[in-house]
């Protein structure tokens, strides 16, 4: 059989050729060209043999989130005050032991870039009181540098690899006194957190026992509140919620509505939930279960349910203080969140593999790293605990 003069045999041969070569062959027609498959993706980044053996990474460690209120010379050290002075000396301690400050929003949501061998601290300020973002002038050019934003703010100066980072849990609207507590000024106050790298927080409206309301009366606390922030500061993306007294609700829908739910038109979804104290909180990669997290000597990294310290120099030697989980975590230091400085990867110790979720890893973009290096890594499940000092 002859096609356009050619011989049918002839003809699939040129075609077999134009196929990869694109040329044009019988009647005038050109043949698709075939794609070359596209090369292997490289393999996912890894942690170097030396940073590990350095560093001793462990991304599914636990992480201090800290609950301050005032920030006064006026008052004494207790867990609802700090002076400016013990303030500094917090932030050098920290500083001095490798711990850097994030968001809450950061921590939740397991987007921390911190340096190799570094770990991550929440600082936390609830009621924004004055004393925690105080201008000395009525037209707000000269910050306070004994208020908790001044004393951050001189910290970073002084220290360029701190960043200033801090989670504000404000009481805007309602019968409340301004945000901040200086009339006229808050929308200014919330555009200078938004812009230099803090987080504003929602506390609620009216700082009501979250246990004793409803579901939906939970949702008006919390929309209501969002709203009045929005009124002061627009482009304020607010996904964190402290719980007035640390009181969570009992029930299903309440707890539901802590998480997201609408009311006054304003529709909301947490990255967090917090509570008032009273352990270290995992990292949020962690599977979360009811059982207790090293015989409950940490809460589960459940994003939902975080929990906060507190800094009371009064009892040092008590667990649920600053001061008790500075030694703790110097004397366990297998146990702390320590980063591996690389945001493509979730280093962990062999021992704890089982405890994270690989599909939280996955999800974040990450690729699962394990080690054994050392004896000196985080304690596996169970454990008995190394001795404390006051425990």
């Amino acid at each position: 059989m002859e096609l356009c003069g050619t011989s049918g045999v002839k003809l699939l041969r040129l075609a077999v050729a134009a196929l990869a070569a694109g040329v044009t062959v019988g009647c005038g027609r050109t043949a698709p060209r075939v794609a070359a498959p596209p090369p292997a993706p490289p393999p996912p980044p890894e942690v170097s043999e030396v940073d590990l053996r350095s560093y001793r990474p462990n991304e599914a460690g636990a992480v201090m989130v800290i609950m301050y209120h005032h920030i006064s010379a006026k008052k004494p050290n207790t867990d609802m005050n700090r002076t400016p002075e013990q303030f500094r000396k917090d932030l050098q301690d920290l500083y001095d032991r490798g711990y850097r400050p994030v968001t809450m929003r950061e921590f939740a949501e397991s987007k921390m870039d911190l340096p190799v061998g570094k770990s991550p601290v929440v600082l936390t300020f609830d009621d924004s009181y004055l004393t925690q973002f105080r201008y000395l002038d009525p037209g707000g050019l000269e910050l306070d540098p004994d208020c908790a934003v001044g004393i951050m703010e001189s910290f970073a100066q002084a220290h360029p690899d701190w960043k200033a980072r801090a989670t504000f849990f404000v009481l805007e609207g309602a019968a409340n006194p301004p945000a901040f507590y200086q009339r006229g000024l808050t929308a200014q106050k919330f555009a200078y957190l938004i812009e230099n790298g803090y987080e504003i927080g929602c506390h609620s409206l009216t700082h009501a026992n979250f246990r004793r309301l409803s579901a939906d009366a939970i949702q008006r606390q919390i929309g209501g509140a969002i709203r009045a922030i929005h009124e002061q500061a627009p482009n304020a993306e607010v996904t964190s919620l402290a719980i007035p007294y640390g009181n969570a609700p009992r029930d299903a829908k309440g707890k539901a509505a802590c998480v997201a739910g609408a009311a006054d038109g304003q529709d909301y979804r947490m990255s967090a939930v917090v509570m008032a104290a009273w352990r270290p909180t995992m990292a949020t990669i962690g599977k979360v279960s009811a059982k207790p997290v090293f015989q409950g000597e940490m809460a589960a990294g459940d994003p939902k349910h975080i929990e906060r310290i507190l800094p009371d120099p009064r009892k040092a030697k008590q667990a649920g203080t600053l001061e008790y989980y500075l030694k703790y975590f110097d004397e366990n230091p297998g146990m702390r969140y320590v980063s591996d400085g690389n945001p493509r990867v979730a280093a962990v110790p062999q021992g704890v593999a089982s405890m994270v979720d690989e599909a939280k890893v996955t999800a974040l973009g990450r690729r699962l790293q394990t080690y054994t290096l050392s004896a000196r890594t985080i304690r596996e499940p169970g454990a008995a605990a190394p001795s404390s000092g006051g425990r």
